[in-house]
């Protein structure tokens, strides 16, 4: 499986990729400009995230929304990223974000990140794991 890797400081916070895609990088990079603060501000929480760890946020910006899987969102104005915990030094691994309309998760989108967080379990296991990292020019 590949994993993008979206920041990197005291822990690793990475992306799941589907072929070549990363849907978060995708998601973040492409959002409408009505939303382009909300955007910026989920970059800047993964930031601190790969700076600080999960410990201290508030559940206004991080909340489990599936727990039988432990899967959780991270949270900006209407933007959502959900997320699960990675082993060793990656923290957190995204799956997907999306626009929330509602007051709960949509299933469909809980669904999405457990069948992400499945295949990432299965690539760790088999030690399959390839990390993506960005190459500055």
């Amino acid at each position: 499986m590949k994993l993008k890797v979206l920041h990197r400081t005291r822990y690793t916070i990475a992306a799941a990729m589907n072929g070549d895609e990363c849907e978060t990088e995708t998601f973040l990079n492409d959002i409408s400009t009505k939303y382009q603060a909300s955007a910026e501000g989920l970059i800047h929480l993964i930031e601190r995230i790969a700076e600080h760890g999960l410990d201290g946020l508030s559940t206004k910006l991080c909340h489990l929304v599936d727990k039988e899987n432990k899967i959780y969102e991270l949270i900006k104005g209407d933007l959502r990223l959900l997320f699960f915990k990675g082993h060793c030094d990656i923290l957190i691994i995204t799956s997907h974000g999306f626009l929330k309309k509602s007051q709960k998760t949509p299933d469909n989108e809980k669904n999405k990140a457990v069948r992400y967080k499945k295949q990432y379990q299965q690539a760790h296991d088999a030690e399959n794991i390839d990390l993506i990292e960005d190459r500055e020019e």
